[in-house]
C-alpha cells in the first residue's frame, strides 16, 4: 500500500460510519436508483441496510446483485417496523432512512450532512431540502422544495422536516429509546421528530438539496387514504398533546398554499 493510500484509509476509518436504512416492498422498479445514489456518494464510510418486507416482484434479485449492501427479507408490520429492524442491524454513529423509490443527490448529500454534524456537536438532527422527480427520474415542475428553519412550536402543528433528507445521531435511538412507532403507516416520521423535539433534541436545517422524492401512483403517499391519515394524525396529536384542528388547517390549507406560491412550508 502506498503512503497516500494508507493515509486515505486511516482518514476514512476516523470518519463516523453512516448507516442508510431503506425499507422496501415490491420495489424492483426504482430501488436500483436508490442503491446507486448511495454507492455514488463521495463520503467514504457508509453502510446501506435494506429491509425488505417479503417482495415478490424481483426486488430480492436486485439486492443479490448489489455489491456491499446488507439486506434482509421477512414479513413486517409496515414501513416503520422495517426501519426499526434496519436500525437494530445498523452499526453507524449517524443514521438516515431513504425510501426505496427515492434517492440521494450525487455526490455530496451524505458528506454535507456529516460535515454539519461534525462541525456542530450540539446538533442531534440535521435536515436539508429536496426536489421532486417523476417516474423516469426527471425533475418535476416547481423546482426544489425548500424546508423551513427549525421551529419547535411549528413542528407541533405540522411536519416540515422531510425524512428522506434527514440525518441523526444514532445514540438517540440506541441509548434513549427514540424508536419509530411501528404501528403507524403514514405519519410515523412526524411522530418521531415531535418526540425527539419534546425530549429536548436539537435540530438544524442545511440550505442544500440532499435528496430527490419520486412522484408516482404506487407511492405510499399517493395510496394511503384520507380516512387512514386522519385517524393516525388524531392518534399522534393525542399522544403528543398537540392540536388536531391546527394540524388539519396547516396540512390542508397552509402548506399547499405556500407550495403553490413557491415558498418554504
Amino acid at each position: 500500500m502506498s503512503p497516500a493510500a494508507g493515509s486515505r484509509a486511516a482518514t476514512d476509518a476516523a470518519l463516523p460510519l453512516v448507516s442508510i436504512i431503506t425499507p422496501a416492498l415490491n420495489a424492483a422498479r426504482f430501488i436500483g436508483d436508490t442503491l446507486e445514489s448511495v454507492q455514488a456518494q463521495d463520503y467514504p464510510n457508509v453502510e446501506h441496510v435494506v429491509v425488505d418486507g417479503g417482495s415478490e416482484d424481483g426486488t430480492l434479485e436486485v439486492l443479490k446483485r448489489a455489491p456491499g449492501v446488507v439486506w434482509t427479507s421477512r414479513k413486517d408490520a409496515g414501513m416503520y417496523d422495517a426501519i426499526n429492524t434496519g436500525l437494530r442491524l445498523a452499526r453507524g454513529e449517524i443514521v438516515a432512512y431513504q425510501n426505496a423509490d427515492d434517492r440521494y443527490v450525487v455526490p455530496d448529500a451524505i458528506s454535507s450532512a456529516v460535515r454539519y454534524l461534525l462541525e456542530h456537536p450540539e446538533t442531534d438532527v440535521v435536515y436539508g431540502d429536496f426536489r421532486c422527480i417523476d417516474e423516469e427520474g426527471r425533475p418535476a415542475k416547481g423546482g426544489p422544495r425548500r424546508s423551513r428553519r427549525f421551529d419547535p412550536r411549528m413542528l407541533l402543528r405540522y411536519n416540515f422536516i422531510p425524512p428522506h433528507c434527514t440525518f441523526l445521531r444514532m445514540r438517540m435511538v440506541r441509548e434513549e429509546g427514540l424508536w419509530l412507532d411501528p404501528t403507524l403507516r403514514y405519519p410515523g416520521d412526524w411522530d418521531w421528530f415531535v418526540r425527539m423535539a419534546l425530549a429536548g433534541k436539537t435540530f438544524a436545517h442545511i440550505d442544500k438539496v440532499l435528496s430527490e422524492f419520486r412522484l408516482h401512483k404506487r407511492s405510499q403517499t399517493a395510496t394511503v387514504g384520507w380516512l387512514a391519515k386522519l385517524k393516525e394524525w388524531r392518534r399522534i396529536c393525542r399522544k403528543n398533546r398537540t392540536s388536531f384542528p391546527l394540524l388539519l388547517w396547516y396540512e390542508t390549507f397552509y402548506v399547499p398554499l405556500r407550495r403553490r406560491l413557491g415558498l418554504a412550508p
